[in-house]
């Protein structure tokens, strides 16, 4: 799926609902590619008026004009699809939501999800902006498919150093340990339960004292039966970050370890663990052949050349759009009443 935000068709859209103009409403404008359509005063300031109890800033008025044309440029698009038949069907839409959603975590709400759209700049209803966001794409398929594939080129040496010299002042690696857990996780447990979890670790602890070449052992053994768990092989970051994140009890623990260690029992925010240091990693400048920490399968060159990718696609798609919206706006018959702008 194309993820990113549509600023010209879809900054704002449907945030009042798109219907006929009533005896009582003025016309903010008029607009026809297909067929004639009413965008009445009363929808615009509805808009408006949303829109700025979310900024929590008064509109000007070439504020207000801007989320006309947005108007004009969603409802164009939108009779542009009814006329070549592009479509998305309510399983698709829904389908769209329910990942956004849990991209938020597992009890997202649909509140979250509007909340989240607006702290990236997206102030629409989330049906209407996950809507429109699909047709898009899928005019990107019908219409587009091959000027973006010729767009998709891969890029150059060149391309891939000059990005790299830009981006090496961030490319550092702090002082890292690799290493081996064996946990318990005490959310939710009864204080008997968790006594009982710890009762385990400290058993392990005291065979692994006096024979820490045993820790493999325990990490082959881990599972539900045995009473803990175990995580084969972490990178950890010598972060402030990271020492809020594991607690500041385990972090410092880590760090103070050496190649070969096995810490004693250590108490984290969320349950007791063991550590055995396996390696430590000072803190370096990462070269183009050197893996991203946190992600050992890609390099640094590759992560760039995604990068560079991820620009090419966001460039054309930027571009489809504004050439769209330009060649519909040419093509219809737009009449804009700024009379009934000023209020």
């Amino acid at each position: 799926m194309i993820k990113r935000i549509l600023p010209v068709l879809f900054f704002v859209v449907s945030l009042a609902t798109l219907g006929a103009q009533t005896s009582i409403d003025k016309p903010a404008a008029t607009i026809k590619l297909t067929k004639q359509e009413v965008i009445s005063v009363r929808q615009l300031k509805s808009d408006v008026e949303k829109l700025e109890k979310v900024t929590n800033n008064k509109w000007s008025a070439d504020q207000i004009k801007v989320v006309l044309d947005n108007r004009i440029n969603s409802m164009l698009f939108l009779q542009y699809c009814e006329k070549e038949k592009i479509t998305v069907s309510e399983t698709e839409v829904n389908n769209a939501l329910a990942q956004m959603k849990s991209s938020l975590g597992a009890k997202a709400t649909d509140a979250d999800l509007e909340k989240a759209l607006q702290s990236s700049g997206v102030f629409v209803e989330p049906r209407a902006y996950v809507r429109q966001r699909l047709l898009f794409e899928a005019y990107i398929k019908l219409k587009r498919a091959d000027d973006l594939k010729d767009a998709m080129v891969q890029p150059t040496a060149d391309e891939i150093l000059k990005a790299y010299d830009l981006a090496k002042s961030s490319l550092v690696r702090p002082d890292t340990m690799r290493v081996s857990v064996l946990y318990v996780d005490t959310r939710g447990k009864s204080d008997a339960d968790e006594k009982k979890a710890k009762a385990v670790l400290d058993s392990a602890a005291s065979v692994l004292k006096s024979n820490p070449s045993k820790f493999d052992e325990y990490v082959l053994r881990a599972g539900d039966a045995a009473g803990y768990k175990a995580i084969p092989s972490l990178y950890i970051e010598k972060t402030s970050q990271n020492r809020t994140l594991y607690g500041a009890d385990l972090f410092d623990a880590i760090f103070k370890l050496k190649a070969g260690d096995v810490s004693a029992v250590v108490e984290s925010p969320t349950g007791y663990r063991i550590v055995r240091a396996n390696e430590f990693l000072a803190q370096k400048q990462l070269g183009l052949s050197d893996t991203i920490p946190g992600n050992e399968n890609v390099t640094v060159q590759q992560y760039i050349a995604y990068q560079l990718m991820n620009e090419k696609q966001s460039q054309f798609l930027s571009d489809a759009e504004a050439e769209l919206v330009s060649k519909l706006r040419k093509e219809a018959t737009i009449k804009i009443f700024e009379e009934n702008l000023k209020w």
